[in-house]
């Protein structure tokens, strides 16, 4: 991974699309882009928790980190 999770919360994120309950967030560090996805089906992850293209990068930050742990952000350019 190229960036910490540091300068990833400081990165500017917006909401690509919605597919089958999972919900596909861009998340631009500098020039590179990072994929994170939410499976909102996870009703104990996700309770009372509404989704916004309008996300702040930081308001994620919990699932950054759980997606960095489990190398499940993906890095899509160099």
């Amino acid at each position: 991974m190229k960036h910490t999770l540091k300068e990833i919360i400081g990165g500017k994120t917006e909401m690509s699309y919605v597919c089958n309950g999972v919900v596909y967030y861009y998340i631009t560090v500098d020039k590179t882009i990072y994929q994170l996805e939410l499976d909102t089906k996870d009703e104990t992850e996700f309770k009372d928790v509404y989704f916004t293209p309008t996300f702040k990068t930081l308001s994620l930050m919990r699932w950054i980190r759980k997606a960095i742990e489990n190398n499940t952000l993906i890095q899509l350019n160099e």
